[in-house]
């Protein structure tokens, strides 16, 4: 299995630290919010690299936080508070946007992960929380190290001193010198330098705040990831992942801190590439900020967006459009096509011996996904694999031939399990109630008597009676006759 590092910017094969133990790192929402579209691509190409590690037999342990304390939750709560206490307004918005993140999520059939630290968990440690990692230990590492500073006016604000750490911008691959051009020092900060970046704010009037050696505030944004990775991963971990925007400042950022204290901290650097809409940067002020909720009242099935993403490279930008959702859905009737077949065809075959030369077609194709996934996930070869399984499936149990081996079980079996790598095909396929079933095969059994009769007409008209009802017939040169849903356009 091989990766694309963003750190060597080169593919490497995988080799984990400690197989089979393989420990992943991802940076969470900033819950202020609900998640629109980019927040399901990243959260969704992490889930299918997590399960395709689990199918290599990997036994990962998943982690991602929560940014619940922000300037732009601080701003929301602002925005909705009439009266009362802006503390209590912060929890209250960041504990309403992450319930919406993990439901969404849950919709979408993305797993949860193995442990989702909060940020405001593990700003101190306090007696709840003695074994935490915490920010602000994190942060007096790096003040004993000399790679960070106190304000010269003493009034709570401590910096990373960039220039300090050999290697910075090793990820972004920039030198310091490059990176200085676009620096600048904001109004209200304290640094030295344009390039250092804020490690713990001082407080400021009403918003929340913890206690530490330099006064009361607030954490920095990057120090979160760099404490809460080590804590439940160890110095060194595997994999840390992220949206290419994430690559600077954050995860550079992350690196400094990590490694300035002693810290290997993460080995491979996996970026998943950025969403736009119609060809334009997805944006609010455009009118083209596109919620998952949003997507989900036009294309309710999961497995619509979701095949959506895997037709693109992971690392790749994807650009949304109606059109691109519409041919997903085709794609995924191709599917849900077969699935109806079989159901029916199932139990109605004749011997199924002869299977070696199907057996090995159909394994041929199984390797074929895996080399896809192998090579630094490559989603959009590996579902080309499964539309080439399902159409070789449907032309199987088309034929029907009692006298021919049926290696449709088969080619059924290994569909399910490389889709379920994908995430597909978990939700259901809208499985019909059987009243409405007994009523579609009593139908179609009128019009093969109809047909047998030669009552064409009536038998056309029985067709078009089924058809308003939602399903569409296939007569196959042997066999019975085989329904399927009418979807709509």
């Amino acid at each position: 299995m091989k990766l694309y590092n963003t750190l060597t910017r080169k593919i490497e094969e995988f080799a984990p630290l400690a197989p089979p133990a393989v420990t992943m790192y991802v940076c969470g929402p900033t819950v202020y919010d609900v998640p629109h579209l980019g927040h399901a691509r990243s959260a969704y190409v992490f889930d299918v690299l997590r399960r395709y590690l689990e199918y290599r037999k990997f036994q990962v342990r998943f982690v991602r936080n929560v940014t619940d304390v922000d300037d732009k939750i601080i701003e929301k709560a602002r925005q909705e508070l009439a009266a009362g206490d802006l503390n209590v307004k912060c929890a209250e918005v960041a504990e309403r946007y992450l319930k919406s993140y993990r439901e969404t999520l849950n919709r979408l059939g993305i797993r949860p992960p193995d442990v989702e630290p909060k940020a405001t968990e593990h700003v101190n440690t306090t007696p709840d929380h003695a074994d935490f990692g915490s920010m602000t230990d994190l942060i007096s590492k790096l003040l004993i190290q000399g790679v960070a500073y106190e304000a010269k006016d003493k009034k709570g604000d401590v910096y990373f001193s960039v220039r300090k750490f050999e290697g910075y911008g090793k990820l972004s691959n920039r030198t310091v010198d490059e990176l200085k051009s676009g620096a600048r020092v904001e109004p209200g900060e304290r640094k030295e330098d344009p390039l250092d970046f804020a490690l713990w704010k001082a407080a400021k009037p009403d918003e929340p705040r913890w206690m530490s050696p330099w006064g009361e505030g607030r954490p920095g944004w990057h120090i979160e990831c760099s404490a809460m990775s080590t804590k439940y991963l160890g110095d060194a971990f595997d994999i840390h992942g992220g949206g290419l925007d994430l690559i600077f400042p954050h995860h550079e950022n992350e690196i400094a801190q990590a490694q300035a204290v002693g810290k290997p901290f993460a080995r491979y650097w996996v970026h998943n590439g950025l969403l736009t809409v119609n060809g334009e940067k997805m944006s609010k002020s455009l009118g083209n900020f596109l919620t998952v909720e949003q997507i989900s009242a036009d294309y309710p099935h999961p497995d619509y967006l979701k095949l959506f993403f895997l037709k693109a490279h992971y690392r790749s930008p994807i650009d949304y459009s109606a059109a691109k959702m519409q041919e997903a859905k085709k794609n995924w009737e191709e599917f849900t096509n077969f699935f109806d077949h079989y159901d029916q065809v199932t139990g109605n075959v004749g011997p199924t011996g002869g299977m070696d030369t199907a057996t090995a077609e159909i394994s041929q194709k199984k390797k074929r996904f895996e080399e896809a996934m192998d090579d630094d996930l490559n989603t959009p070869k590996a579902l080309a694999v499964l539309f080439d399984l399902v159409n070789f499936g449907q032309q199987v149990l088309l034929s029907q031939s009692p006298m021919k081996h049926f290696p449709g079980k088969l080619v059924h079996d290994v569909l399910l399990e490389c889709g379920i790598v994908l995430g597909l095909f978990e939700q259901g396929l809208s499985v019909e109630d059987p009243s409405r079933l007994a009523e579609l095969e009593r139908l179609i059994a009128e019009r093969n008597d109809a047909r047998k009769k030669k009552d064409f007409a009536r038998a056309d008209e029985i067709r078009n009676l089924i058809r308003s009802k939602g399903f569409l017939l296939t007569d196959p040169s042997q066999g019975k006759t085989l329904w399927r849903r009418r979807q709509a356009r």
